[in-house]
């Protein structure tokens, strides 16, 4: 139960940004994923693939909480200094602006994920409990 309490107080509002080493494939996934992610929380994880190559990501699994312009839970993507898109809601869900199975593709060797969740994951008085999101990337040759 110690770890339960310490774990939110670790996240909570950690911010910076996570580089991940170049690979020419793998993986990235929300904190503590599959389980519930933490309320209060922002990284940015920076996806580099070795030069001559661009970034292609796809989701594989996707659960954040809904909202009208994925205001409060959202994954938002950016490459090339231009957004591919502000996400939340499920896969499959016509709530919210889920990615689906697009391919999100850079024109250069990065991309950033950035990973904002508000205070809390609450419906009409009741607390939801979202996974968060799994998601797959691949260094893709320009020729």
């Amino acid at each position: 139960w110690l770890l339960y309490l310490l774990v939110p107080a670790l996240f909570c509002r950690a911010g910076g940004s996570i580089p991940i080493p170049q690979k020419l494939f793998g993986e990235v996934t929300s904190p503590l994923f599959p389980k519930p992610y933490p309320n209060n929380f922002e990284t940015t994880t920076v996806i580099t693939v070795p030069t001559g190559y661009r970034v292609k990501l796809v989701f594989q699994q996707f659960d954040l909480e809904p909202s009208e312009g994925c205001f409060y839970d959202y994954v938002k993507i950016s490459a090339d200094k231009k957004s591919l898109g502000r996400f939340c809601g499920q896969l499959g869900s016509p709530l919210g602006n889920p990615p689906g199975k697009k391919e999100f593709m850079s024109q250069g060797n990065k991309m950033l994920l950035t990973f904002h969740t508000d205070f809390s994951n609450e419906e009409n008085g009741t607390i939801m409990f979202y996974k968060g999101f799994l998601a797959y990337y691949q260094a893709v040759g320009l020729w």
